[in-house]
């Protein structure tokens, strides 16, 4: 090993499942920059084997994470603190570090990077090699987002591809998400050029089942309107395939779609273009009294229409939704219950369940969960059973209540 090499910090990412799509992109972003020689980058898949790398003596450790992680990643970066040997600065970013700064400093962390990262990490990263301090302690992004998104979507020197993000924000004011207020209510998208260009750099690795990231993939191209917009669409569509793209998938996980963002004719493109046989839907509840409190600007029946036209379409609705959101009531539980069993009776639906988790930054996080009557949770393992529902609904419910006990107990703050 060269001297040059040894001379080098540590730059070390906390390998999780819940980050697989965030570290292409920032190291995709690393490499960009021109950083990724400046640093020994290692993805790790424990705190246990950081520990047992040999030579780290100095560097940045970074955990990107979600609320229900907490407590995991406070009892790693505790456990790292007293058994890692050397000089390092830990840093967090993503999803909670976004809504709880504070909070998360106070896990043991010596910089929090809310919001967006893809600017803000190799900014951080120039500063530390210089060795200037820094004043703050939470970094924010101030500048203007770009209208469209340009960041790499994946990494090279890594050989780390993700499922390409395109589009970021969200029109509507959902009380329960996180995305809005991370993300803004402006619509940005990657443009069909873009996308070309990296798909290309990625297919000769073998990436050659293209999937989107967004949180309402119907919405693509539009600026602002509440209709998909059919060109901008099918340019896409087009761009990937004429980029060498055999699998194109659209409006399946890890995206979903709203119902009212749902017809023939977009469903008509997808038909056309990918190989998906589900569609993801975004239902979340049957109840329109709960739908509206909860600011979804949807109805019960839009979801079943949209359910009825994916069907038509030639493929199977896979359909979201939660249960257990502050205020629910047994009747809204009920109206839920029913359209579920007519989605499927009548559609051959596959049903993805959720328990309401609340999220610090959304307008719902201090409020308790209702508790899930015995009823539904009997209707809700038949329905597993039968494997036409899915979906973490159990294990959401315990961590739901337990983000309450940390938000009580001030572990995650209240804004």
């Amino acid at each position: 090993m060269s001297s040059a090499s040894i001379d080098r910090p540590f730059l070390v990412f906390r390998k999780t499942r819940g980050n697989r799509f965030t570290l292409p992109v920032l190291l995709g972003c690393i490499e960009q920059e021109g950083l990724s020689g400046d640093f020994r980058i290692l993805l790790c898949g424990s705190p246990e084997e950081m520990i047992q790398k040999r030579g780290m003596g100095q560097g940045v450790i970074a955990f990107s994470f979600m609320t229900p992680d907490l407590e995991q990643v406070r009892d790693e970066v505790e456990q790292l603190r007293k058994s890692l040997l050397g000089n390092f600065v830990y840093l967090a970013g993503g999803a909670h570090a976004t809504g709880d700064p504070e909070g998360t400093l106070r896990l043991g962390f010596d910089f929090v990077f809310a919001g967006e990262g893809e600017r803000t990490l190799p900014a951080f990263l120039r500063l530390f090699l210089s060795g200037r301090p820094l004043a703050e302690n939470i970094l924010r992004d101030g500048k203007e987002p770009s209208l469209s998104l340009s960041h790499p979507p994946h990494s090279l020197g890594h050989r780390l591809f993700a499922p390409l993000e395109i589009t970021r924000g969200c029109l509507y004011h959902c009380a329960f998400c996180q995305t809005p207020r991370i993300f803004g209510h402006s619509l940005r998208h990657r443009c069909p050029e873009n996308v070309s260009f990296y798909l290309k750099q990625a297919i000769p690795f073998g990436y050659r089942q293209s999937k989107f990231i967004s949180p309402n993939a119907f919405s693509y191209g539009s600026r602002g309107g509440k209709s998909p917009h059919l060109e901008a669409m099918e340019e896409l569509l087009a761009t990937c395939s004429e980029a060498g793209m055999e699998g194109i998938h659209f409006g399946c996980f890890p995206s979903e779609v709203r119902p009212d963002w749902v017809n023939p004719e977009v469903l008509g493109l997808v038909k056309k273009y990918c190989r998906n046989r589900t569609v993801v839907l975004g239902a979340q509840s049957g109840s329109d009294s709960l739908l509206e409190k909860l600011g979804r600007g949807h109805t019960a029946g839009e979801a079943l229409k949209a359910a009825r036209w994916i069907h038509r379409a030639g493929f199977r609705p896979h359909v979201d939704f939660v249960f257990g959101f502050p205020g629910e009531t047994l009747e809204d539980r009920k109206l839920s219950l029913g359209l579920i069993e007519e989605m499927i009776r009548e559609l051959g639906a596959k049903i993805h369940a959720h328990t309401y988790m609340p999220l610090p930054m959304t307008p719902l996080f201090r409020d308790n969960p209702s508790v899930l009557d015995p009823a539904t949770k009997e209707a809700l393992l038949g329905w597993e059973k039968k494997r036409v529902l899915d979906g973490w609904w159990k294990e959401q419910e315990a961590i739901g209540w337990k983000i309450v006990e940390w938000r009580d107990q001030g572990v995650i703050n209240c804004h």
